[in-house]
């Protein structure tokens, strides 16, 4: 992908406060901000450590490649030292049985020289053939020309790695020497060729009648042993974006997929079609997160299959600065429907992490009936209703089940301070059919921050996950939806569940360590 871009992004972030109440009783008015409210917490976040959404030590985790073997999965990634020197991005490895713990293997594939074409490591795959595994990555030098540049390094045991110095692959006549990264070699079943597909440009003519001057292409290359590759015709084109970066390819079932990363909005989308037609099918949710989650690249164990990618981190670790590049691994399982469409859902391994009941007491209420573990919210038509709970701190998981009895708007507040001045909030809105970060402010119209497709059941029942780890945070819904965000005021700072409108009981609500 292309290196250190930056990319826009607010924060979920709530204002929350103290009180008491009892329970099976509402509280009968609004009592606002307590004397006695909780100020907000901070962290530091370098003193963080992440073991659930996993980053190294030291840096961040930035573009993941993942490649699988023997019960475990092998995770490549570029790593983002955040430093001052003219080289960077050597890949790095992390490997995993369950993408709930992992163990750091370090740098593989070191950078170049700044004067060399691999000066900065960039993005690719791991294929392996004959007993040797084959990495090929982007080689990019923003002093050189071309800038990228397709490179190789071997190695027999998934470890030691030897850069193959007589191997380099250009843009060919007709596409953005420049812009021509990330490269993923998949074989050809029927043709016994493999094929290397990569992230492009290319010229008007070249692949379709569009008068489009340049569009993204994925251009694609065949080859009989890994190392001569020869120009075929482009495998995928989009009028609507600069590139598609981080392309994956896979067969399921009886579907083909295609999954990139929109280099202009920063979310990861998918195309899917069947093994016997050309044509691509585009699901009316394409996404498969929000724009917290970027770079996404896939990987069997052969029953599952699993979305890799990093939410990214946020310049000086501020809620309200703009997302920087690279962050922690956030790490999905992909649930295939019979028509091909994709749902989202949380690993097994990191749900089964989180296991210890903790007591989960309300600590104010406005507007809501607690019923043992169910919380039935009534807004009033000019106050939401809504729970307030403690703080908590490091990893968690929040479990429910929600029905919306007649409320249309709902959801979950976190990283409070006392005042409640100022909120963002994950909304459920049923009226629009949307999954929202909205910011709020008191007395004032609410911003809308990002949103994603929210398919509302007949029953209007959402069955909800949350993890949380420090600064990063994900909800999944129905096994349908997973919806990424970093919030640095979460960790430490109370959290709540609301309704802006009508009536939502949040049943069996709880919280594991």
């Amino acid at each position: 992908m292309k290196i250190n871009l930056k990319v826009l992004c607010l924060p979920l972030c709530v204002a929350l406060f103290y009180n008491c109440s009892s329970d099976n009783k509402p509280v009968a008015e609004n009592p606002g901000a307590e004397t006695t409210a909780p100020a907000c917490q901070t962290t530091v976040e370098s003193a963080n450590q992440y073991t659930t959404f996993y980053k190294p030590t030291t840096g961040w985790v930035g573009d993941p490649m993942p490649f699988y073997e023997n019960g475990k999965f092998h995770i490549f990634y570029l790593y983002d030292a955040r430093n001052t020197l003219p080289t960077f991005h050597p890949w790095y490895k992390v490997t995993t049985t369950d993408f709930a713990t992992f163990n750091d293997n370090s740098e593989m594939i070191a950078t170049g020289t700044a004067n060399q074409q691999d000066g900065a490591l960039g993005t690719g795959s791991v294929f392996k053939l004959n007993g040797t595994y084959y990495a090929f990555y982007t080689g990019h030098n923003g002093n050189l020309d071309p800038k990228e540049k397709i490179m190789l390094a071997t190695s027999t045991d998934l470890k030691n790695w030897t850069k193959d110095t007589s191997f380099l692959l250009q843009a060919s006549w007709g596409y953005d020497r420049n812009e021509f990264r990330d490269p993923i070699v998949i074989e050809d079943k029927i043709t016994g060729k493999y094929k290397m597909l990569i992230a492009t440009r290319s010229e008007v003519g070249l692949v379709s009648n569009s008068t489009v001057p340049w569009r993204a292409v994925i251009a694609q290359y065949s080859s009989i042993n890994l190392k001569d590759w020869i120009l075929e015709k482009p495998f995928y084109e989009d009028t609507t974006t600069f590139i598609t970066e981080c392309p994956d390819i896979f067969s399921m079932g009886d579907y083909q997929y295609l999954i990139y990363s929109n280099i202009d909005d920063r979310m990861v989308h998918y195309k899917y079609r069947p093994l016997t037609s050309n044509t691509w099918i585009t699901p009316v949710n394409n996404k498969l997160d929000g724009i917290a989650f970027y770079a996404g690249k896939t990987v069997t164990d052969g029953t599952n299959r699993y979305i890799t990618g990093w939410c990214p981190t946020k310049n000086k670790d501020i809620d309200s600065n703009k997302f920087d590049w690279a962050g922690s691994l956030v790490v999905h399982r992909l649930v295939q429907h019979a028509d091909g469409t994709f749902g989202v859902s949380i690993p097994e391994g990191v749900n089964n992490k989180f296991i210890i009941n903790k007591l989960l007491n309300p600590v104010i209420d406005f507007g809501s009936v607690k019923q043992g573990e169910a919380y039935t919210l009534k807004a009033n038509g000019t106050e939401k209703a809504y729970s307030v709970f403690d703080r908590e701190t490091g990893a968690f998981k929040i479990k429910t089940h929600i029905k919306a009895t007649s409320s249309t708007q709902f959801g979950f507040e976190f990283g409070a301070c006392g005042t409640r001045n100022e909120v963002f909030a994950i909304v459920f809105d049923l009226a629009k059919n949307q999954l929202r970060l909205d910011k709020v402010i008191k007395n004032a119209s609410s911003l809308n921050v990002t949103q994603l497709p929210l398919n509302v059941p007949a029953n209007k029942e959402f069955d909800i996950t949350i993890i949380s780890e420090n600064s990063v945070c994900v909800i999944y819904i129905n096994d349908e939806i997973a919806f990424t965000n970093r919030i640095y005021k979460m960790n430490q700072n109370p959290w709540a569940i609301f309704a802006d409108n009508g009536e939502v009981t949040f049943s069996d609500l709880k919280i594991f360590k």
